[in-house]
């Protein structure tokens, strides 16, 4: 059942009822840099979700299959919200224009939930650290999905969405390298990402995300109008998830991208959720850790020019295919690392091609979902930005979080020891088989549903010419 909307919602602007729904709104480069200003302060509060597990494991002493317990519940849970988040933020924006009440509330309730998840009390236990895992989550998923669905909503250009969405990447770099500054601060005496790190980290973020999310509400538009239906209701609430399920099966590009996007990520989750376990216990490197991490989005700042220039030059397949081929490459060279011969410049090497590849990634995937979501609404006529946008905020999260949890059980179950000086022949087997042999197998087919995607830029131009014409049409029957 497709989801519209009464003509009586209030239109983004006071001029919008006499412009085409979907003319090309101007954005300034003042405004999508006051847009993405809320996304430096949640990428900084995001930056210890890639070590909290091994920080919750070496200094508080949690087993690692409990902790992948906890992600693989925590992923269900973002099944459940998501879709709603994404379904209501939908009909906020169809009665009153603007999806700004949600971000307001996802970026303050980061606060309190970055707080106590980085912040555990002595004796903390699997249930505290789920309980806030969860919180952490629900907060970040109020931001992130009306975020994604209001930057495909400022510009309906292909290459424009491009270019902003290569914006808020950039500004998400910058985020990830404060934090990753944080250790090395003279009041630490050492650059280990530890407990002490991200007690001071809270505070850095709340001094960002406060100043953000005001600049976005203050300056940035809420973008075009949404396509209006006089004649149909909104679907009740409990028709949401049977909608987005609808959503999925009527829109061959968006499965695409779902299969696509699930199993080059769900390989890439398993690594990047025993990396710093890896780097840390196993190789004895933790020291440089943050090192490395500084100088990947160092890295990635100078080549997401680059990578944007290469989607728009031999197309976003093309370059979703290309980067995809490069994190196989470095999710191989992980594997052949070996403790007391690999160094800061193995890493450095590492990090180098994972960059590459995941900046070009990071560049594609939601300017490609902005096409789909395109592609969806002129097969339906339905304003569904918030619910496709809702599915890739859970992709992106169950991404990480499943293959995180998967990788930690498999290295559990070998008997890693992430407290241990010494490890055993079996577990580093075990290891080696989640941090690297299983990613490469499920990312692999990953590149298949690439492949078979069949959006291009002929076709893409195709859309939007026929979206046009037919808000033109609806335009000349309302007057």
């Amino acid at each position: 059942m497709s989801t519209k909307f009464r003509s009586n919602a209030k239109p983004a602007d006071p001029s919008a009822e006499k412009q085409n729904p979907l003319a090309e709104p101007e954005v300034s480069l003042w405004q999508g840099l006051a847009f993405t200003a809320p996304s430096l302060g949640l990428v900084f509060f995001m930056g210890p979700m890639g070590v909290i597990q091994g920080i919750y494991a070496k200094h508080f002493g949690l087993a690692l299959t409990s902790l992948a317990a906890v992600l693989l519940v925590s992923r269900l849970f973002d099944a459940i919200i998501d879709p709603l988040i994404g379904h209501f933020s939908d009909r906020a924006r169809a009665r009153s224009g603007t999806r700004k009440p949600y971000i307001l509330a996802g970026c303050l309730g980061l606060i309190p939930c970055s707080y106590f998840l980085y912040v555990p009390p002595e004796g903390v236990t699997v249930a505290y650290f789920a309980f806030w895992s969860f919180a952490f989550y629900t907060a970040s998923t109020l931001y992130g999905i009306p975020n994604f669905a209001w930057a495909s909503e400022m510009t309906s250009d292909p290459k424009s969405r491009t270019r902003l969405f290569t914006l808020l990447l950039v500004v998400g770099q910058v985020g990830g390298a404060l934090f990753f500054l944080v250790p090395f601060l003279p009041m630490f005496e050492t650059s280990e990402i530890t407990p002490e790190t991200l007690k001071v980290s809270v505070l850095f973020g709340v001094a960002l995300i406060i100043p953000g999310v005001f600049l976005a509400l203050k300056f940035v538009p809420s973008g075009r109008a949404p396509e209006l239906s006089e004649d149909v209701t909104p679907a009740p609430h409990n028709q949401v998830v049977k909608d987005t399920i609808v959503a999925i099966k009527a829109n061959r590009p968006f499965r695409l991208f779902v299969g696509a996007y699930m199993c080059v990520g769900l390989g890439l989750g398993m690594w990047g959720g025993l990396f710093f376990i890896y780097v840390d216990s196993f190789l004895g490197l933790g020291e440089e850790f943050a090192k490395i991490a500084l100088f990947g989005i160092g890295g990635g700042l100078l080549i997401t020019p680059v990578c944007y220039k290469m989607a728009v030059t031999i197309g976003k397949r093309n370059t979703w295919l290309f980067s995809s081929v490069v994190i196989l490459i470095g999710v191989a060279y992980t594997g052949v690392l070996q403790p007391g011969s690999a160094g800061f410049r193995d890493l450095l090497i590492l990090q180098i091609i994972l960059t590459l590849g995941g900046i070009s990634g990071g560049v594609i995937a939601p300017a490609m979902l902005s096409d789909v979501v395109d592609y969806g609404r002129l097969q339906d006529a339905s304003e569904r930005n918030g619910s496709y946008f809702s599915v890739f905020s859970f992709l992106v999260k169950a991404q990480a979080a499943l293959g995180a949890a998967l990788g930690l059980a498999v290295a559990g179950w070998f008997g890693f020891d992430a407290t241990a000086t010494e490890q055993t022949e079996q577990s580093i087997f075990g290891m080696r088989m989640a941090i690297t042999w299983m990613p490469l197998g499920i990312a692999s087919t990953g590149l298949v549903f690439i492949w078979l995607t069949p959006l291009n830029k002929r076709r893409n131009a195709l859309i939007r010419k026929r979206l046009l014409a037919r808000a033109e049409r609806q335009a000349q029957a309302a007057t």
